[in-house]
């Protein structure tokens, strides 16, 4: 990419980048601005329909105020007299109040007369009888002062009903209160719709107690509101944005949810307002852009060009003997310059280059390890020395007509995965690996992988030792180990074996020395048969640790080996009295590796902790997945680690036991690094030892 292109490129970037930060910062004060306005607005409007809300409530009030306080009513209430209902309580009546219901409740709570009427069908109707409810509810028919009602909302089956209930009096408020007027309007689907025509914009009523018909985003709102602020605000879409508000009952409990569906008209204009200003920033930065690239083009791009040119052609031919020409006197002119001492300089190391390579041919080819290149996108060699050559039995040239996957079992994942380590992070990675000579045979290796730059690519740089001889020993000392830990298990394996035996022997002696019933012979028989199953299981656990390990790579469930551990040992446990706490769920992600060697290592730190606890204790074992990696802590309740010896615990022949041989915690560390892994010791904070291993998953 030329340096002109990269010029326009970093312009534009700078003129997208300028109006992006000077329109992001404008849109969003901008459109916060206006959903403060528009959220305000709304919340006026929710005040208005509630002011609404009241004045029908107020309006029910005056109702119940001109009616309870009156001399006919106040004796209609004790006589019930047919005259009062036929001249005051007409249909007349309830449509000209907007009337839905009308209850005479005398003092003792008897219901003298009530009337129910359909204002929407014009009809008198059956008085509900979960109106009569309401008599019962002190809140509402209870008076102690003739001058006073209660107002406010019920909910009923019917629906909602805005009621006011007035104490009966005389017309002077001056007689014993002889009982209560409630009078009431239900909030009909009809009432609402006319608060929408009223306001000119949907409004809906929920009930509370019908959650199951509530919208979803009524929910929410109810949630918010039971706890929070009193009125809600929410933006739909683009085009409306809803209120929300409770209304609360006469005993104040929330009874509705209100909404109201509002056009988002000020947020409409402030977008409208939003792109013109976009639009006039981008108009000026398209003018800045053009005049910035005509002036840098005339003062410099021209003169770069051409210097390339001059450097170009340098390249091409390989005449580090050129020069290129220096014109002006300013910093292009410097380049130029240095470009001429810089070809002075590559000149000297051109020959210094020879002379090293040289060298370094000679040291490679002396070397008693194998050294070998392989390039990392085919993994063919390039080069080899030779010891590496006679490790694996072919000549260079054989070797440079294979790649790494010829000569390895290593699946091919974890070698790519390798190098990418290496090559793009600039790393280094070892391990040990078995390769394949050209005979056949394996040979075991400890290998070195670096980043090295060879023939301008970058390339991996193989140190190859031979370490068969070593893997040998390590083999015969991890068997060893082993057979170390059956000791330690023999005493309370023959207890495990002596039990099942005796149990055995007396059921022998039931059988055959003893008149018994066929049915109890048949019941010995099947204890007999239960414990010798018991001795096989035992005797298998023995022999599946005891004989050499399979050297099997494949994915492994931690959660079984601690299992399988805790198993061989549970005899020890149960007689040092030591309570086991397993924290290892089931699902953990697989470890890839050789399960012997993983138990012996579990079995291992579990020996330890019972030999820390000879009076009893405590042995948590945890395991948890981690970011790729599994960890497990094993932590027990003795002494812990003295501090002399926490930092050697890993060492061979090191040991707080007084009959240890020091080889246990040794050849555990080694093979959890043979996994990729890691393990530490530490004490916990109460005492006691904690041992952490890390394993990569599979």
């Amino acid at each position: 990419m030329s340096i002109r292109i990269k010029a326009f490129i970093l312009l534009t970037l700078i003129f997208v980048l300028l109006v992006a930060v000077l329109y992001f910062f404008f849109s969003a004060s901008l459109l916060h601005n206006l959903s403060q306005l528009e959220r305000q607005e709304v919340e006026e409007e929710i005040h208005q329909i509630k002011s609404i809300i009241q004045e029908r409530l107020n309006e029910l009030d005056r109702v119940g105020g001109d009616w309870a306080p009156w001399d006919e009513t106040y004796q209609f209430v004790e006589d019930g007299n047919e005259e009062y209902i036929r001249r005051n309580l007409t249909d007349e009546v309830f449509e000209n109040l907007r009337l839905n219901v009308m209850l005479f409740v005398h003092r003792s709570g008897r219901v003298v007369y009530g009337k129910a009427y359909d204002l929407e069908n014009h009809q008198e109707v059956p008085l509900p009888a979960a109106i009569e409810t309401l008599t019962t509810d002190p809140a509402i028919t209870r008076h102690t002062d003739p001058r006073i009602s209660h107002t406010g909302i019920v909910l009923l089956p019917d629906g909602p009903l805005f009621f006011s209930a007035w104490p009966i009096s005389d017309s002077l408020y001056q007689g014993p209160i002889r009982g209560a007027l409630i009078v009431g309007r239900y909030l009909a689907p009809a009432e609402v719709e006319r608060l929408s025509d009223l306001f000119g914009y949907p409004i809906a009523v929920y009930r509370i107690d019908h959650p199951e018909q509530m919208p979803s985003d009524i929910q929410m709102a109810r949630t918010i509101l039971s706890s929070g602020p009193s009125v809600l605000t929410r933006p739909l879409d683009e085009a409306s944005i809803a209120g929300y508000t409770l209304l609360r009952d006469i005993h104040g409990n929330p009874a509705l949810i209100l909404r109201i569906r509002f056009p988002r008209t000020i947020y409409q204009q402030g977008k409208v307002a939003n792109r013109f200003h976009f639009f006039s920033l981008v108009g000026i930065g398209l003018a800045f852009l053009g005049l910035s690239s005509f002036f840098m083009e005339r003062m410099g791009i021209s003169r770069v060009t051409a210097l390339h040119a001059e450097v170009d052609a340098i390249g091409t031919t390989g005449d580090l003997s050129r020069r290129v020409r220096v014109k002006g006197k300013d910093e292009l002119a410097d380049l130029a310059t240095a470009i001429n001492h810089m070809l002075d300089a590559l000149q000297h190391a051109q020959q210094d280059l020879k002379e090293s390579e040289e060298r370094y041919r000679t040291v490679v080819e002396q070397a008693s390890e194998g050294i070998a290149l392989v390039d990392p996108e085919t993994w063919a060699f390039l080069e080899t020395n030779t010891a590496f050559q006679n490790l694996l039995g072919y000549t260079e040239e054989e070797l440079r007509q294979r790649t790494l996957y010829d000569i390895t079992d290593a699946p091919r994942e974890p070698m790519e995965n390798e190098a990418v380590l290496t090559i793009k992070e600039e790393g280094a990675f070892s391990g040990e690996r078995t390769y394949r000579r050209k005979d056949g045979a394996r040979v075991d290796v400890e290998v070195s992988a670096n980043r090295i730059s060879h023939r301008g690519q970058n390339v991996l740089c193989l140190m190859v030792r031979d370490i068969t001889e070593r893997k040998r020993m390590e083999r015969y000392l991890i068997q060893t180990e082993r057979i170390t830990a059956m000791g330690q298990l023999a005493a309370t394996l023959t207890h495990e074996i002596n039990n099942p035996l005796h149990s055995v022997w007396t059921a022998l002696e039931l059988v055959m020395d003893f008149p018994i019933s066929e049915s109890e012979k048949q019941e010995y028989l099947q204890a007999i048969r239960q414990e010798i199953q018991r001795l096989m299981n035992v005797s298998r656990r023995v022999l599946d640790f005891a004989r050499p390990s399979r050297m099997e790579y494949a994915p492994v469930a931690i959660a079984d080996v601690i299992r399988y551990a805790l198993d061989l040992t549970k005899a020890q446990l149960r007689e040092r009295r030591i309570q086991v706490h397993l924290d290892v769920p089931d699902d953990l992600p697989l470890v890839a590796g050789f399960q012997d060697q993983l138990a012996q290592v579990f079995l291992n730190l579990t020996l330890n902790a019972i030999d820390a606890m000879p009076e009893g204790g405590r042995l948590d074992i945890a395991a948890r997945a981690e970011e790729g990696r599994l960890v497990v802590t094993v932590a027990d309740t003795g002494p812990g680690i003295p501090p002399e010896v926490m930092p050697r615990i890993f060492e061979p022949f090191v040991t707080t036991k007084k009959s240890g041989t020091g080889l246990g915690l040794a050849i555990s560390q080694s093979i959890i690094h043979q996994h990729g892994g890691t393990i530490t010791a530490g004490n916990g904070p109460r005492g006691g030892a904690i041992f952490t291993i890390t394993l990569p998953v599979s």
